[in-house]
């Protein structure tokens, strides 16, 4: 009954410890450091760069913010499916996504490269969120910026790009500037592993492990590489492949974004070694 009692007061302590005041709108409990204007708490590189925030229409103070505070864009612009319910509601980052938007943000602040190895559990919506942070990059602070999303399967490719399609299926109106185009998806060259962000001038490019190739002939700026410790390795198709393809092509400048992810899978393959090695 002691093990009993010291579990509980554990479990207790550890759910005190995720009620935080959290509120992606008013900018209470995110990243990366906040004041005060126009009645929320906005990111200070926001006020450094723009002083004139505070004094803007509402509309244009929106979107301003959208491309600085990307808890704010995804509360209020970022549709997901829920995996509990199947429901499409807007997100809200749980206190695992957040751990590791600290992480992308510590990065691009310092006007870094961002690099993450992600060894995750499943369900919590690690893959959700990396996917999310790159169309944040593309819709907002970009244009032509591409990427490369690859994963151990084709449907696991699939999935996470239409991620994409439900975000922009359902973004809102207001995010865009009347004089530009709504951004949408559309095939390139009728191509399904090819698709091209009109309004953003960017593409996403879905490959799988066994295609060495997929980031080869284009100017990527970000690449999503997922459940890498499934990745097949035979004399024919090694993940080393893949991955020295892809840093070949993703430039070492900030912004740019190259995150290799996955759930458990044994010892001593590529990606616990990686893992390992940082």
């Amino acid at each position: 009954m002691e093990n009993l009692a010291e579990i509980l007061a554990e479990n207790a302590r550890r759910n005190a410890a995720l009620a935080v005041d959290y509120d992606p709108v008013a900018g209470r409990g995110c990243c990366p450091p906040r004041r005060e204007a126009a009645g929320c708490l906005v990111p200070e590189a926001l006020l450094e760069e723009h002083p004139d925030y505070p004094t803007l229409p509402e509309p244009q103070r929106n979107r301003l913010r959208a491309a600085y505070d990307f808890e704010f864009w995804a509360a209020t612009c970022a549709t997901i499916r829920d995996k509990t319910s199947g429901r499409l509601t807007r997100l809200v980052l749980n206190a695992p996504q957040r751990r590791l938007l600290a992480a992308f943000e510590r990065q691009r602040l310092a006007r870094l490269p961002i690099r993450v190895i992600l060894l995750k559990a499943r369900q919590w919506g690690g893959s959700t969120l990396v996917q999310l942070y790159m169309a944040w990059m593309q819709l907002t602070r970009h244009t032509g910026w591409n990427s490369l999303i690859c994963g151990h399967r084709h449907d696991t490719s699939r999935a996470i790009k239409q991620m994409y399609r439900t975000l922009l299926g359902h973004y809102p109106e207001w995010m865009t500037p009347p004089a530009d185009t709504q951004p949408t998806l559309r095939n390139v060259e009728r191509s399904a592993d090819v698709q091209h962000v009109d309004g953003r001038d960017c593409i996403v490019v879905t490959g799988t492990a066994r295609s060495e190739d997929a980031a080869r002939g284009f100017n990527l700026a970000m690449a999503h590489l997922s459940e890498v410790a499934y990745w097949p390795h035979s004399p024919m198709h090694a993940p080393e492949d893949v991955i020295r393809s892809v840093g070949g092509t993703v430039l070492n400048l900030p912004d740019t974004m190259v995150v290799i992810e996955s759930t458990a899978n044994g010892t001593g393959n590529y990606f616990h070694t990686e893992w390992l090695r940082a």
